[in-house]
């Protein structure tokens, strides 16, 4: 190969090696600077980065590790690797058996985990490794963090759950003083049509769900072609004993259960109408073979392993249509969005390949072509997209937080980014939001980390009425479907008008709403801007390189810019230097022309 990767080709273990000559990194040396990534040294793991190799390197690594033997094959690279004292490497998104094809076609098997000496700042480490020959990323790896912010009488529907009383956010009757009528996902009527599928599979990312739990034994997923506990990869699928899940902060097919994980469960598919309890959104009827799976990808818990990237696309690979994700990174003070490279990828991978065999047709039993990711937006009540990331980036779905009496929650990030809003309850007393939790119990929670398990349930129910029935069913039309339906709570939020997406879930319109796939369609948020932002979205019709014209009353031309515009994401458009008066907005997509009239105040 004339091109060598020095980096993978020339790394050792080093624990002779090191020993033998300490070798300092040039106090000159490349630095990457964090805080143009809007990240600091507490902002990330130490001792970690994260690297996308430009081509595939010659010999034959590990698929899993480069532990044990490596020294024999791969030699150093000298200066750089002996001061960075490297450890351990490891493919981040590990060979995927029958779905290896993919992964390589998608580049994901050039990514690899790195472990170096935590004596090395990330930001030295990180920009000595990225110089070097055959290197096209190098990140640092972003510690994440859980998005629930705190640890409650009346008949909601008709199903016999022993704690559904507690459940406002199924069918709020605003007969408490912290209560509005309806302040909630409005599912009583929904339930009347679907109430969860088992061939809907939920991925779960977050600690390790209690699959033992009475309340969601019987829908809890089960790798039918993994026999337990033998130490073999039996269905061919990269992992080992992955019976109900995978623990990546293990690398174990043994689930660590935990509260936070267990009640993100329940909102979503804790047995319904099952005579104990409570009832998940998508936790079926009561009768047997009701309700949809959870599959759970642990990447919480007491270690800092952090393969979020791997998890996500464990989802894709096994079934999984919907990706469930109450965690961000944890970083709160940053003015920049960052998302690591690496779980972009896996995003954009499960969007594509979820429900679908390694060309990207979908399979027989698949509900969908394809699969949405959704994202818990972050506690930070703030509107910086800096501190909710992943959840801003555009391919996901971003959810909001509501209280009982449709207000923001107090805690709950808001902005431009979000894409609908759900219950998350109060922060504390009153109005938080009851589930399963770990130890077979129940338990009062809040945060946005409730909110979005409440659009993961909806969606599932969308996806049995229109994905079972309908072969080629997308994630764009789940989210047009989602977004058309959601109910307006800006006249309950004024502050943050156009700042909670389009408004509160609602299950009952969504699986009663008629998309179609004919029409293009064009939607102002706020025809009536007062912050200086012009919100939008399009149907996937007019999604693409588009041309966006503005005219004044007189019919001048006021503004003209073309970018790219996602379908059924919200588009911001800067007109705080116009002034108050009517205008035109002209857009251009696709061969299609279409325009819409707002005020500026």
């Amino acid at each position: 190969m004339k091109r060598i990767i020095p980096f993978l080709l020339s790394v050792s273990l080093l624990y002779s090696c090191h020993q033998e000559e300490e070798i300092s990194l040039p106090t000159d040396g490349p630095v990457i600077n964090l805080a143009e990534l809007g990240l600091s040294e507490n902002d990330v793991v130490q001792g970690r980065m994260r690297i996308k190799l430009k081509e595939e390197p010659a010999g034959n690594l590990s698929e899993k590790s480069i532990e044990g033997g490596i020294s024999a094959r791969i030699k150093m690279i000298g200066r750089s690797a002996s001061a960075l004292k490297i450890t351990r490497m490891e493919r981040t998104f590990p060979h995927a058996g029958k779905y290896e094809e993919r992964t390589r076609r998608e580049g994901l098997h050039l990514w690899y985990d790195v472990w170096y000496s935590e004596d090395v700042s990330v930001a030295r480490a990180t920009g000595e490794v990225s110089v070097l020959e055959g290197i096209e990323i190098a990140a640092p790896v972003v510690k994440v963090r859980s998005l629930g912010a705190g640890e409650p009488v009346w008949r909601a529907v008709d199903f016999n759950d022993t704690f559904i009383a507690k459940q406002w956010y199924l069918e709020n009757p605003g007969t408490e003083s912290w209560q509005q009528l309806g302040a909630d996902i409005r599912v009583a009527d929904a339930w009347k049509k679907c109430t969860g599928d088992p061939r809907i599979i939920v991925a779960v990312m977050d600690g390790g769900v209690q699959v033992d739990h009475p309340d969601l034994v019987d829908n809890i997923w089960v790798n039918e072609g993994e026999i337990p506990g033998n130490g073999i990869d039996d269905d061919g699928n990269g992992y080992i004993d992955d019976i109900n899940g995978y623990n990546f902060m293990y690398d174990s097919g043994k689930l660590t259960p935990m509260k936070h994980a267990t009640h993100v469960a329940g909102i979503i598919a804790a047995s319904g109408n099952n005579g104990k309890g409570i009832a998940g959104i998508a936790g079926g009827n009561g009768t047997a073979g009701s309700g949809v799976k959870l599959m759970s990808t642990q990447v919480l818990g007491a270690t800092s392993s952090n393969n979020t990237a791997a998890a996500i696309k464990y989802g894709a690979d096994n079934g999984a249509v919907i990706s469930q994700n109450s965690w961000g990174y944890n970083t709160t003070t940053t003015s920049v969005s960052y998302i690591d490279p690496a779980d972009k990828a896996a995003i954009d991978y499960f969007i594509k390949y979820a429900g679908c065999d390694n060309d990207g047709n979908q399979l027989p039993d698949s509900p969908m072509k394809g699969g949405i990711v959704i994202f818990a937006a972050g506690n930070d009540n703030v509107s910086n997209p800096g501190t909710a990331s992943p959840a801003d980036y555009d391919a996901v779905v971003s959810v909001a937080a509501i209280a009982p009496d449709y207000t923001k929650a107090s805690y709950s990030n808001y902005g431009s980014y979000i894409d609908i809003s759900a219950p998350g309850g109060n922060l504390n007393g009153n109005g938080m939001v009851y589930s399963t939790i770990h130890n077979s119990s129940y338990g009062d929670m809040s945060g946005t980390s409730m909110a979005c398990p409440m659009v993961s349930g909806v969606a599932a129910l969308v996806i049995q009425k229109y994905g079972l029935n309908e072969r080629g069913f997308t994630p764009d039309r789940l989210k047009e479907i989602l977004f058309k339906s959601a109910y307006d709570v800006d006249n309950y939020n004024p502050k943050y008008a156009g700042q909670l997406g389009y408004g509160c879930v609602d299950a009952t319109v969504a699986l009663g709403i008629e998309v179609t796939d004919e029409m293009p369609t064009l939607t102002l948020k706020n025809n009536k801007v007062s912050d200086g932002n012009l919100l939008f979205w399009v149907n996937y019709q007019l999604a693409g390189n588009a041309r966006i014209i503005i005219y004044n009353s007189t019919g001048g031309k006021v503004f003209d810019s073309k970018r790219g515009v996602m379908a059924m994401s919200i588009t911001k458009i800067d007109v705080s230097k116009l002034a108050a008066g009517y205008y035109t907005m002209e857009y251009q997509c696709n061969g299609r022309t279409m325009k819409q009239n707002f005020i500026k105040y």
